[in-house]
């Protein structure tokens, strides 16, 4: 069936990849400029790497140690001398035991397009650049989704140790009890940017499970970072195509988020809404009805009803990404299978940094 289709494209008209020879013999003698497009393509199919904290090993290194901050002190973690001390008496220390540190160890990702001699030499499509653009487009693809996956996975709160914060559309308390009409509102959008602002995160019932987030009722509060959106470093909401159906059939929305300005829109990005940059992209967590959702319950969702994981997060706290070696593209003349064979190397790691900077947004597509 293959050996019919490749005849297939022979057909018709001769084009100017027929005289140009085979596509492999000059592409081998421009490397510089194949890394450069791969560098320029995959960035169009990133959205959460746009957000990360980044960072880059050099020759020689395995991992990275990212340093952080568990909770901030603030104002009330520090201690303050009110009044002059006695002579040869020190003000109060604080100690600083809030220090912690994040490994993210860079594993390889490699995969392969092999396609034979024959091949290119019947067919007019160039079949390397093809093979060049399905692999660049599976990088940036792969790298967002693994991303988002990284970033979902998040444990929630408990009472004792601050986490993601996991809201649910409508008056669900888990993935599984979501329910038509349990969509995603300009409400919830609200209530995700308090809970990021807010140092009293709240926790629920149960945060246990393969996946992050949480499920239950709300059952307190536990203290942990209170963040703020800055320029450099902006609250981002992720969302699925239903949702920005949703947005965009909102006129409350669709007022809020008209620029009016000459703001840096990033990929996929729709609008902003109470200074939140609202981004679309088919790479955040999409579950069909009757399978496992990604809360940290174990139930299937409902008959009849796909949902989404909407991820808002605190840009470049929440999660870290590290490039162990970037997306390079080789080829080679594999002369004993009678082929030419392209090459896609990378090594990439993310970790999530401040689960307190997430939260969930758990909603029904429709």
């Amino acid at each position: 069936m293959e050996m019919q289709t490749i005849k297939e494209l022979t057909a018709g008209r001769t084009v100017y990849t027929d005289t140009r020879g085979s596509g492999h013999t000059v592409y081998n003698l421009e490397p510089s400029i194949w890394l450069q497009q791969i560098l320029d393509a995959a960035k169009q199919r990133f959205y959460f790497l746009n957000f990360c904290y980044l960072t880059e090993l050099q020759k020689g290194q395995k991992e990275v140690v990212i340093p952080y901050r568990k909770i901030y002190k603030g104002s009330t973690g520090i201690s303050y001398a009110t009044a002059a001390p006695d002579d040869n008496v020190a003000i109060s220390a604080t100690v600083l035991d809030n220090l912690e540190g994040v490994t993210v160890t860079p594993a390889m990702q490699a995969s392969r397009v092999s396609i034979s001699n024959y091949a290119i030499q019947v067919n007019a499509v160039d079949l390397v650049r093809a093979a060049q653009e399905e692999l660049v487009y599976s990088i940036g693809d792969k790298v967002d989704q693994y991303i988002a996956v990284s970033v979902g996975n998040a444990l929630g709160s408990s009472s004792t140790v601050p986490g993601a914060t996991t809201l649910f559309g409508g008056s669900a308390t888990a993935d599984g009890g979501l329910a038509a009409g349990d969509v995603m509102t300009t409400d919830l959008v609200a209530d995700a940017r308090k809970a990021l602002m807010s140092k009293y995160k709240e926790y629920r019932a149960s945060n246990t499970g393969a996946a992050g987030g949480a499920t239950g009722a709300v059952t307190g509060t536990v203290i942990g970072n209170p963040w703020v959106s800055t320029p450099d470093a902006p609250f981002v909401l992720f969302i699925g195509p239903a949702q920005e159906l949703a947005f965009l059939k909102d006129s409350q929305f669709v007022n809020a988020s008209e620029y009016g300005s000459n703001k840096v829109i990033m990929n996929g990005e729709i609008g902003e809404y109470i200074g939140i940059k609202i981004i679309s992209t088919n790479n955040v967590e999409q579950v069909a009805a009757g399978s496992e959702g990604p809360d940290a319950a174990t139930a299937n969702i409902a008959s009849g009803v796909n949902m989404t994981r909407c991820i808002m997060m605190k840009a470049q706290k929440a999660v870290a990404f590290c490039w162990g070696k970037q997306p390079s593209l080789k080829f080679w003349d594999n002369v004993p299978q009678v082929s030419q064979d392209v090459v896609m190397e990378s090594a990439y790691a993310a970790s999530v940094v401040y689960p307190d900077a997430i939260v969930f947004i758990d909603v029904s597509d429709a």
